[in-house]
């Protein structure tokens, strides 16, 4: 494992935790909104704020800069590159005067982890109890549900590939078990 390097994140956790068979990274911060609003209002607010929604629950709309999500029936959460936030941010205060919507900055509650490896789905598997074959959780799926006792946001985000967004409190917990894991893998390719 190694563990040089840490984001200034306001964590002590490691950069990347690595085996043959997995690679765990903490990713580059990230802005973070959790968006509530009627259905009936997303073409409007779209056209707006100048992003896209997804209608359907667990379905995402992935682009280079932005990530944004369907979590429930009126709730979205939209992950940004940071030099989004001051664009995003005017045109949500417009938003907010124009729509009866909540928009909530949670870019300092969470943390991203990229996991990835020969490995990927049996990391995540053993904390989350989902199907997460391609066939079931294919490209751009995202759900809320669990990693052990951690509430998490998981996202496919490629073949072999998931992005897992947690709370920051929860982050040095997911490390330690994603790094036990990995080590335990090392230990069985010996």
């Amino acid at each position: 494992m190694s563990s040089d390097i840490t984001f200034d994140q306001g964590l002590e956790i490691p950069e990347s935790l690595q085996s043959d068979a997995l690679k765990v990274m903490l990713l580059p911060e990230r802005v973070r909104y959790n968006i509530r609003a009627a259905k009936t209002d997303l073409t409007a607010i779209e056209k707006m704020a100048g992003i896209k929604l997804p209608r359907k629950i667990g379905a995402s709309n992935m682009k280079p800069d932005m990530f944004s999500m369907c979590l429930g029936p009126d709730e979205w959460f939209i992950i940004a590159d940071p030099k989004n936030k001051s664009k995003l941010e005017t045109a949500f205060a417009k938003l907010e005067k124009s729509f009866t919507v909540s928009i909530v900055d949670v870019s300092h509650r969470n943390v991203c982890f990229g996991i990835m490896g020969e490995k990927f789905k049996e990391a995540v598997n053993i904390g989350c109890p989902l199907d997460l074959s391609i066939d079931a959780f294919p490209v751009g799926k995202c759900t809320r549900t669990i990693f052990e006792n951690a509430p998490i946001i998981l996202m496919r985000t490629g073949e072999n590939h998931f992005g897992m967004e947690c709370w920051r409190s929860f982050a040095p917990y997911i490390a330690g078990f994603m790094g036990r894991y990995a080590t335990d893998l090392a230990a069985e390719q010996r």
